[in-house]
């Protein structure tokens, strides 16, 4: 069966919450605006995945302790896309991670342009200077292995030296584990490029989606009586391995369950018009180009191969839709 509303609207980002204020840098400094004193968590948060949530209810806790407000700290973009190396992908863009940091409970999300001036700064400048200006912190929260500023000599031991002399508490927090190992975003996107879609799900704490625009594709699926909606995804983001996976798909206010392709389906790998991932939205019928669409992936059903004949691709095709008619049902559900 679907998940419940709540899971949906948490796997698609269309939470029911009042959203904290997201706030930039740029903005507080040129208004001479202070944010006041604050506890904090700093991070990238790519995912906002179950171990950034632990960190932020920390913070959040040691805020309403203290009488005093809470502040996600990130940056925009992230400094994996502006510092030497080629980026990792991406889990979010910067438009949902800051969305859902804005419903992760903390009062505000605090926003600075991350820039190559930014990462020559030493983490001492970074803190008296930068958020300083805009802030008076009474703690620090990160990860025990937080590193920031020139040359990463911004340790948890480095910044705490530096915290204590001036009354700011530093407050390392041991890696949330799962199955043995640390949840982080690193092993999400392993796990998604191996096809785990069930053990990203349960390091993310919800079902990993994407979301973009629907395009023109080969047309093969109608002809052969399963429509399908090739999704085009932003440059970047993380995609599960090539397969073949149950999932649901979102499309205005209702989510359907869908079949989905990853990758170049081998019988049309030499058709230029061939998607990287195409999905049979069951139960939805009408006109999908041109809109958006968020994909939600569930369960991995099978790999990609070659067909010996179109009778045995429409058959397992077939097979995969009643897989997931199975799981899911067979019409749309509404989230509001």
């Amino acid at each position: 069966m679907m998940p419940s509303p709540q899971e949906l609207h948490n796997a698609f980002g269309t939470y029911a919450d009042t959203a904290a204020p997201v706030l930039r840098l740029d903005d507080i400094v040129q208004g001479h605006r202070s944010l006041g004193r604050a506890c904090i968590a700093i991070g990238a948060f790519d995912g906002v995945h179950r171990g950034h949530r632990a960190l932020l209810a920390d913070t959040v806790a040691d805020a309403r302790a203290r009488g005093i407000r809470s502040y996600a700290v990130t940056f925009d973009p992230d400094p994996d896309c502006v510092l030497p190396g080629t980026p990792a992908p991406k889990l979010m863009g910067s438009r949902e991670r800051l969305h859902a940091l804005a419903h992760a409970g903390a009062d505000g999300v605090f926003v600075i342009p991350f820039t190559h001036e930014l990462a020559s700064l030493d983490y001492r400048a970074f803190f008296a200077d930068v958020l300083g200006g805009a802030m008076d912190i009474a703690s620090i929260h990160v990860g025990s292995d937080f590193r920031l500023g020139r040359q990463g000599l911004g340790t948890v031991d480095a910044i705490t030296a530096w915290g204590r002399p001036r009354g700011i508490a530093v407050e390392p927090h041991e890696l949330v584990m799962f199955g043995g190992q640390a949840v982080t975003a690193t092993r999400i996107r392993a796990e998604l490029a191996a096809g785990h879609v069930e053990c990203a799900r349960d390091l993310l704490g919800r079902p990993y989606a994407v979301s973009g625009s629907v395009a023109t594709g080969r047309g093969e699926g109608s002809d052969m009586g399963f429509p399908t909606a090739n999704l085009v995804v932003p440059t970047g983001i993380q995609v599960p391995a090539d397969g073949v996976y149950e999932g649901i798909a979102l499309v205005g206010d209702t989510t359907y369950p869908a079949a989905v392709n990853v990758g170049l389906p081998p019988t049309y790998a030499d058709d230029a018009a061939s998607a990287h991932l195409e999905a049979n939205l069951i139960g939805f019928s009408g006109d999908l180009y041109g809109r958006s669409m968020a994909l939600a992936f569930t369960r991995f059903l099978r790999p990609s191969r070659v067909f010996d004949s179109l009778d045995e691709l429409i058959e397992t095709v077939e097979g995969n839709i009643h897989d997931v008619i199975d799981d899911l049902g067979d019409r749309g559900v509404k989230l509001s």
